[in-house]
């Protein structure tokens, strides 16, 4: 009896001892969860700080951007996937209008805009123009776009070009006056001597060799004239049928003259061009007569014209014996010629004619292959609508 009493003495002491372990047990676990919770709250209260501390910033930042947009003298626009604009600072909303929010960008243009250029150039209908850039956003499906007003920076590029070309006035007076001297003498001789009596056929002769002559001053003086009004005096609408016409009669004493061809196609849905008929017919002019006196006998020149996109091409080949690929980047260049009675203007005149209506002329030769010259004329707004 005794020694179950003891047996259950010791159980009990043992469970008494389990629970002081457990119970200190207990109290150092909530101690640390304690202390661990207070680390929690002071970080919480840390991040909260900086959490504050970032948005702060961010709201600073955002109030930062949105002055300098307000500020910004480009309009900056922002397209949803639908291309509709749907945020706008001030500065496009002066050049777009306010009603411009929510539209689509397409509809947009074509009311605002008389003709969008190659080069992504807006052009208003009272002449200001203005430069777009785009970029494709990721996240949200949409665009950013940019429009800037570079009106000025236009006239300074037009300044500076008839700067050049006054500088050039100089050479070129020069160069005419030699070029002019020989053909003037010879029809002046010609001339002196219709007063003597001599055989009709001698008569004509003479005729025909001083016409021949004034002709070829009239050609140095209408390149001259060109050139120096820059390649384009008027805009009206240009009959392309016209056009091709009126350059066909040009050539024809030449192409009869070398016993040349020409041969013209027209394949362009287009009925008219908007720009300076004279002026075109001159820069078509110089490119066929350059054909057929590189090629000197038995020439086929070739125009052709077609249609890419918001343009009209012209393209004027001929079966002559080329250009040399190191002259190819100057042929353009005012009196730059490699024949011994060119002025030097012809090309020059091509392209100041072809960069007035917004162009782009280039070439494409290979010695002994012939040529063919590329005139590339975008269309402005009123002929697209037409």
């Amino acid at each position: 009896m005794a020694s179950e009493t003891s047996s259950a003495v010791r159980d009990e002491q043992a469970r008494i001892r389990e629970l002081e372990e457990a119970f200190a047990l207990f109290n150092q676990t909530s101690l640390q969860l304690t202390q661990a919770y207070e680390g929690l709250q002071k970080q919480l209260a840390s991040v909260q700080v900086e959490l504050a501390e970032a948005n702060q910033a961010r709201r600073e930042l955002s109030e930062r951007l949105e002055r300098l947009l307000d500020l910004l003298p480009a309009g900056v626009l922002l397209l949803n996937a639908r291309d509709e604009i749907v945020e706008m600072n001030p500065a496009a909303e002066a050049i777009l209008g306010k009603d411009a929010q929510g539209r689509l960008w397409e509809v947009v243009v074509r009311n605002v805009f008389l003709h969008v250029t190659d080069v992504g150039e807006l052009i208003t209908h009272d002449g200001r123009v203005y430069q777009l850039s785009s970029r494709t956003l990721d996240q949200p499906a949409g665009r950013l776009l940019l429009i800037q007003d570079v009106t000025a920076a236009h006239h300074l590029q037009q300044h500076r070009s008839r700067h050049q070309r006054l500088n050039s006035m100089g050479e070129m007076a020069a160069s005419l006056a030699h070029q002019i001297r020989t053909p003037l003498s010879t029809a002046l001789l010609y001339m002196s001597q219709l007063n003597n009596d001599m055989d009709p056929d001698k008569r004509q002769r003479f005729v025909e060799r001083s016409l021949g002559s004034l002709r070829h001053i009239e050609g140095l003086v209408n390149d001259m004239l060109q050139y120096a009004r820059g390649g384009r005096s008027a805009s009206k609408p240009v009959e392309i049928e016209t056009l091709l016409t009126r350059l066909q009669q040009a050539l024809k004493p030449q192409l009869d003259a070398t016993h040349s061809t020409l041969a013209i196609r027209n394949d362009s849905e287009r009925t008219h061009l908007v720009g300076d008929e004279e002026a075109l017919l001159t820069a078509l002019h110089n490119l066929g007569a350059n054909a057929l006196e590189a090629g000197k006998e038995g020439v086929h020149v070739s125009i052709d014209v077609w249609d890419q996109e918001q343009a009209v091409m012209l393209s004027v080949t001929d079966d002559g014996p080329g250009i040399p690929e190191e002259n190819q980047e100057r042929i353009f260049e005012p009196f730059f010629t490699s024949r011994a009675q060119g002025t030097g203007l012809g090309l020059a005149v091509v392209r100041a004619v072809v960069e007035a209506h917004n162009g782009t002329v280039w070439v494409h030769s290979r010695e002994g292959q012939g040529s063919t010259f590329y005139i590339k004329l975008p269309l402005q707004q009123s002929e697209r609508d037409g």
